[in-house]
């Protein structure tokens, strides 16, 4: 009968004999897995190859410890291709570190980077507030005004999270679910933004990026707008207000929101955009009709614009001589105006008002170029953007337009066209 072969005395590593049909030899040793002790075990169908993985494994871990008994496979394959690398790289003649040097300088450098990310770590919320502050003595009044709202709403949905993180499909889906915040205590569901707000709004936020990533900064590694088109935007003809409608406008303003009466009438017969005729200073208006030098506006610069007599009849029928044509917040001017739409039941155009001069004084003229000269355009962005197309009669009808309790100093014509 032979002798049993004579075993050594394992510390790491045990053989056991077990009932499996195919791999009756289990050999069990300490291993650590994501900084963690354990025990693993590999199964061996004789047990002379149990016995000497076994020592193998023994010895290496007597050698260098657990850390280094068991190495995953990725780590296996790294070094492979090590070896292979640095053979062909030697054969060039280049000199290649050792591979503990190389392991090393990689988790130095992405240690580095994280304690740099780290550093960096701006949060939306601070981040939109310092870009608010750096954009505030390079763009105009107005612009600011727009970065300031809808860089706010990108806040207070991503506020405390940090620049780099917000991702491409996060913004994509926080554009999409925008909704009008215009009078929302006052409709059941404010309605979703169109695709020419949510260009905007994506415009800004480009903005805000591209000054986030630059070099001085490093909030993020990259623009995640960009990414993301412009939406297409579907452009039907220009609108305008019926002179019915105009008519009603005024009247009612005139009868139950006086302070409206001086930026509406400025922008209906006269032609300025909102912005330009909330900061008109009324002291400068002449007494009679006649043209004004509007102020330097954030699109186009001062222009000589022109005082019709229906501009002067309503400015004329309203109390105030002097200061800014509105005196409050922009804000307030949008919400006044919503609640002058519902009394007047006349259903609002957006940028109404201009879109309404320009169309009337064009068939009035039948000069575009002057219009657009008039008005601080192009004759193209009149005719793409601005003007409907309107009759003559329409247009005499329209700038006959009167308050039905005009000032004394205002002659009342009650049709044909204005004279001069």
């Amino acid at each position: 009968m032979a002798r049993a072969k004579k075993r050594p005395e394992l510390t790491h590593c045990k053989v056991s004999e077990t009932t499996h049909p195919s791999s009756p030899w289990r050999v069990y040793y300490t291993v650590e897995r994501d900084g963690r002790r354990t025990r693993a075990r590999r199964n061996f169908g004789k047990e002379d190859a149990a016995w000497k993985f076994a020592e193998d494994t023994e010895r290496d871990l007597n050698n260098h410890g657990i850390r280094f008994g068991e190495l995953p496979p990725e780590a296996r394959r790294a070094f492979d291709f090590y070896r292979d690398a640095a053979a062909e790289l030697g054969d060039l003649g280049a000199t290649v570190p050792k591979f503990e040097e190389l392991v090393a300088d990689a988790v130095a450098s992405v240690r580095d980077r994280f304690k740099a990310e780290t550093e960096k770590a701006v949060t939306v919320a601070e981040g939109v507030a310092e870009f608010v502050a750096y954009k505030a003595s390079r763009v105009g009044t107005r612009q600011q005004a727009n970065l300031r709202q809808q860089l706010k709403r990108f806040a207070q949905t991503f506020g405390t999270r940090p620049v780099r993180e917000i991702t491409t499909a996060e913004i994509d889906q926080w554009l999409v679910t925008l909704r009008s915040r215009k009078n929302p205590s006052k409709l059941p569901e404010a309605p979703l933004l169109g695709s020419l707000a949510r260009n905007h709004h994506r415009a800004a936020l480009s903005a805000f990026y591209s000054y986030a990533i630059a070099p001085a900064r490093g909030w993020a590694d990259r623009n995640p707008l960009a990414d993301l088109e412009p939406e297409k935007v579907e452009a039907g003809e220009p609108e305008a207000y019926m002179p019915e409608d105009a008519e009603k406008l005024m009247q009612t303003a005139l009868d139950h929101k006086p302070e409206l009466v001086p930026v509406l009438a400025l922008g209906m017969f006269a032609g300025l955009r909102v912005s330009e005729a909330l900061e008109t200073d009324l002291s400068k208006l002449p007494k009679n009709a006649g043209e004004f030098r509007t102020g330097m506006g954030r699109k186009t610069g001062a222009r000589m614009a022109p005082f019709t007599e229906t501009c002067s009849a309503w400015m004329a029928a309203q109390p105030r001589r002097s200061g800014k044509a509105w005196t409050q917040c922009a804000r307030t001017h949008v919400d006044q105006m919503q609640e002058l739409y519902a009394l007047a039941e006349v259903e609002p155009i957006k940028n109404g008002a201009r879109h309404t001069f320009i169309s009337y004084r064009t068939a009035e003229t039948r000069d575009v170029a002057r219009v657009a000269d008039e008005c601080g355009n192009s004759v193209g962005t009149i005719k793409k953007h601005y003007r409907k197309l309107v009759t003559s009669e329409a247009a005499e009808k329209f700038f006959a337009i009167r308050p039905e309790a005009e000032a004394e100093n205002v002659t009342h014509i009650k049709q044909g066209r204005a004279s001069a």
